[in-house]
């Protein structure tokens, strides 16, 4: 292999290919993949995996939620998602019901057993955000949500607009 390799002239096509925007998505897909692993270092000690503390999480932000629908929020595989649910389920964290709506459909509820466990999990969450958000002012915090929340809603706009 040739040592000076990062000495050969680049080609001028290559000048501009990624931009300020691909760096921001690159940035925020890093920060999101490292936030996780961060968080599944700190939430394995009490015994959880990353796709039961997603499920729960998903459930705390939108508890009728049925077990498919959550497979769909989290792009993750029915025998995935049944598999960390049933594990949810078997330490009392989660209760699996018939929906009332779609009896072919499990309504996931969260339990009093995952209330006390919340404690630990918004303290595991609370740790990382210290490290996450060091230095960041409190504006620019709600800046940079701001930005987030009109992202995500671009994009989900762009997704009914295609279909």
């Amino acid at each position: 292999m040739n040592a000076n390799l990062d000495t050969l002239p680049q080609p001028r096509l290559r000048e501009g290919a990624l931009t300020d925007d691909d760096r921001m998505l690159y940035l925020m897909d890093e920060i999101s993949r490292g936030a996780r692993r961060a968080y599944d270092a700190r939430i394995s000690k009490i015994g959880l995996n990353q796709t039961q503390w997603r499920i729960i999480g998903q459930l705390l932000r939108e508890p009728l939620l049925t077990q498919a629908g959550i497979a769909k929020r989290l792009e993750l595989e029915s025998a995935t998602i049944g598999q960390a649910v049933a594990g949810l389920c078997g330490r009392g964290l989660i209760e699996r019901r018939r929906a009332k709506t779609d009896g072919r459909a499990w309504q996931l509820i969260l339990t009093e057993e995952l209330d006390r466990l919340l404690p630990q999990l918004r303290e595991a969450a609370d740790g990382l955000h210290r490290i996450l958000w060091r230095k960041a002012t409190r504006d620019e915090k709600r800046t940079l949500l701001d930005i987030l929340v009109r992202i995500a809603s671009n994009l989900d706009q762009s997704r009914t607009d295609a279909e």
